[in-house]
Order: structure tokens, then C-alpha cells, then sequence
């Protein structure tokens, strides 16, 4: 019994020396197993498919919605209306001022305002001759007014057309006879060829302003009713709108007058296009600091709300135009023979695709690739993820 009870305690001693052992062991690990497991796991590509789209390099700026082009406009004196005259008329701020149309009243006569390149400085009648009257009569003859042959002379066909200008307004033409005509020149009238004027229907100088062009917006009135129609009128600006701005004189030798410009402002809901009318030659101009140039751009299709707003200026400088295979340029690498190449991913399989880099913009490149060995959709990698799980980025990321 003795011997059955040792050799059992011998059993048991063994027993545990063997489990204390195995339980030891199983907890003690080499350094290159601590190594091992304390290792991150395997990178994986994370991947970005490819696109088809149009790349383009933008410059952005800001800018002020505007009419262009102020100017003042006044009259000149009549020689022959005698005594005092006062404004009795203006148009209001904002107006649009068309051709043919009356401008002011001056002591309850008209103004009225024609398209020419020739300011009026005198009366013009029957029998006088020069550059003035045949603008008049070029004027007269888009309003329809029907002033004969456009010869350079006021002829009974000019002086009716005048007539009809007036009647057409409601007003009564200016009627003058021989002896008054006479009264109001000046004798040196008679040494100049086609500066004397006979009776009849009379244009009197403050009763025609020649301007440029029209339509014309007026921009305030400078005149008071009441006064004396002395200097400046009435100020006004052109309907064409235009837009202010400015670059950096680095960005500015990158455009050129005639380049197209996206106008938006989202937040008053503005968006319409125009092109580039005026660059300055050099910085420090048209309002411009020294480290800026300005320029101008003029909007055919404007919107109430551009005029006075600050809206956004977007000018392309190149573009592919058309859509076109494009990656992250991210995935734009360089291969030990020097060529580009994108790492095209399919069934678990990277493999690299030769490519021909094109314009890079917005963060993408165009690429195009030899033997389309790429389309669009395809996977291609930008990079790799740390936790060992192959991830597809969502466009742009």
C-alpha cells in the first residue's frame, strides 16, 4: 500500500511539473515573435476610380458690377433765343435715355438727345452746310424722320424732318424768319462757307445734344430745376455693363483682352458670362495698387442684380474642352524607364498601365493611354491604407 501511495504521489508530482511546465512555455515568446506580432499589417492600395472629364486652369478674382463709359452732358447757348433761361426739366437717376428722345426742358423747350461724334456748338438751318448737319441728317434719317439725300446740307427735306423730330414730342418747331436769322449771326458768319442760315425751321443748339452712342442711363441729375442751364446737366453712363477687377501682376500676364469670364454670385443669384474689354499695360493704374493690374469686363447679358454687387470672376486659361480620361494626380507615377504610369487594379491584381500625362488642373490630370488599356471606371491606386484593407476612395478624396 505504501509503495501503491508513493508511486501515485510520484504520478502526481509529474503530473503537475509537466502541466507547469506547458503552461510556461506557452507563455514565453521569442523576441522575433514579439516583433512579429507587434508588426502593422500588410499596406493596402486604396483606390480612386478613373473619370472622364473636362480639366481646365481657372484665375479668380472679384469685382463690381457698373454702367460704363460717365460722361456730363450740357447744352450750348443759343444765339437766337434772347433773355433768360432756367432748366425746367431733368430725367430722373436711373433712366434710360434713348435716341430721338428728350432729354430736359430748358424754359419749357426741348432737348433732345442724337447719336453723333460731333458736339453742336451753333444753330443749324435752311441753307447751312458742314459735318454737323450731315450727322443730323444721318440721325434724323434712322429715326425715320425721312431728311432726304444725307448730303451735308439743311435743305427744305432736312428742315422738315426737323419739324417732324418736334411733333413728334408734342412740341412746336422753332420758326424763324430771314431778318431774325440774320439778327442772331455774327458777321463773320457770312466768310465761312455754308455758316449762314436762311428763315424757316431752325435747330437751335441747346435744343440737340450729340453724343457717342445711345442708349444712355442716367447716373444723377447736376443741374436744379430753376437755375440757370450752366456747365454740367445731367451725368450719364453708357448701358453697356461692365465689371471691375483686379490681379496679381503674376496672374495678369496669363490673360489677354477678349478672354472669356464666368460671372456668378451665388448668394444673390447671379450668373452670366462676359469677356475681358481692358487690361491695363501695367500696375498701379486704373485704381489699381503696385502689386496688382486692373482690368475691365464687359457683360452683354447682365442681370438687375450685377449692377453694385461684388461678384466672382472666373477666367479659363487653358482647357481640354471636351471630356477626356482624367486621374487623381495622386496616381501619377514614373516608372524606372521614365515613362508615367498609373497602378491599374482588377481581381485583386495591380499592374501598372503606361500613360501620357496632359493638362493637370483641379487636382486631376488627363492621361491617355496607349492601346486603351483604360477606361473609365477602372481602379487605379493613390495611395495605401495603413489597416490592411483595400479601400476605394469616392471621387476627388
Amino acid at each position: 500500500m505504501k509503495r501503491r501511495r508513493l508511486a501515485l504521489s510520484v504520478l502526481a508530482v509529474v503530473l503537475l511539473s509537466s502541466l507547469g511546465t506547458w503552461f510556461a512555455s506557452s507563455r514565453i515568446r521569442s523576441p522575433a515573435e514579439i516583433a512579429a506580432s507587434a508588426a502593422p499589417p500588410p499596406a493596402a492600395p486604396i483606390l480612386v476610380p478613373v473619370e472622364t472629364r473636362v480639366l481646365a486652369t481657372r484665375i479668380v478674382s472679384r469685382g463690381i458690377g457698373h454702367y460704363g463709359s460717365a460722361q456730363s452732358l450740357s447744352v450750348t447757348r443759343s444765339a437766337l433765343k434772347q433773355g433768360a433761361r432756367v432748366v425746367t426739366s431733368l430725367p430722373s437717376a436711373g433712366a434710360l435715355v434713348t435716341e430721338g428722345s428728350v432729354l430736359l426742358t430748358i424754359s419749357g423747350r426741348p432737348t433732345f438727345l442724337l447719336d453723333g461724334a460731333q458736339p453742336t456748338y451753333r444753330d443749324l438751318g435752311p441753307g447751312m452746310s458742314g459735318n454737323d448737319v450731315r450727322q443730323l441728317e444721318v440721325a434724323l434719317g434712322r429715326l425715320m424722320l425721312n431728311p432726304g439725300r444725307v448730303d451735308g446740307l439743311y435743305d427744305q427735306a432736312t428742315a422738315q424732318a426737323v419739324g417732324a423730330l418736334y411733333r413728334r414730342h408734342g412740341f412746336a418747331p422753332v420758326v424763324a424768319t430771314s431778318a431774325q436769322v440774320d439778327a442772331a449771326q455774327p458777321a463773320e458768319s457770312a466768310l465761312i462757307r455754308g455758316a449762314r442760315g436762311g428763315g424757316g425751321i431752325q435747330l437751335p443748339a441747346d435744343e440737340v445734344v450729340f453724343v457717342a452712342a445711345t442708349p444712355l442711363r442716367v447716373s444723377k441729375a447736376d443741374a436744379k430745376l430753376g437755375t440757370e442751364p450752366q456747365g454740367s446737366l445731367v451725368t450719364v453712363t453708357n448701358s453697356i455693363v461692365e465689371v471691375d477687377g483686379v490681379l496679381p501682376v503674376e496672374q495678369a500676364k496669363l490673360i489677354r483682352a477678349g478672354a472669356a469670364v464666368l460671372i456668378d454670385e451665388p448668394a444673390l443669384g447671379i450668373k452670366t458670362s462676359g469677356t475681358i474689354s481692358h487690361l491695363a499695360q501695367q500696375p498701379g493704374t486704373g485704381g489699381a495698387d503696385g502689386f496688382h493690374v486692373a482690368f475691365q469686363v464687359i457683360v452683354p447679358r447682365p442681370v438687375p442684380a450685377l449692377i453694385g454687387a461684388s461678384v466672382r470672376l472666373t477666367v479659363v486659361i487653358r482647357s481640354t474642352k471636351v471630356s477626356t480620361l482624367a486621374v487623381p494626380v495622386a496616381a501619377l507615377s514614373l516608372g524606372p524607364d521614365g515613362e508615367s504610369r498609373v497602378q491599374r487594379s482588377a481581381g485583386g491584381k495591380v499592374t501598372p498601365v503606361r500613360v501620357e500625362p496632359g493638362l493637370s488642373a483641379e487636382g486631376y490630370v488627363a492621361v491617355t493611354a496607349a492601346g486603351g488599356e483604360l477606361k473609365a471606371g477602372d481602379l487605379v491606386v493613390v495611395g495605401f491604407s495603413a489597416d490592411g484593407a483595400p479601400k476605394e476612395a469616392k471621387n476627388g478624396g
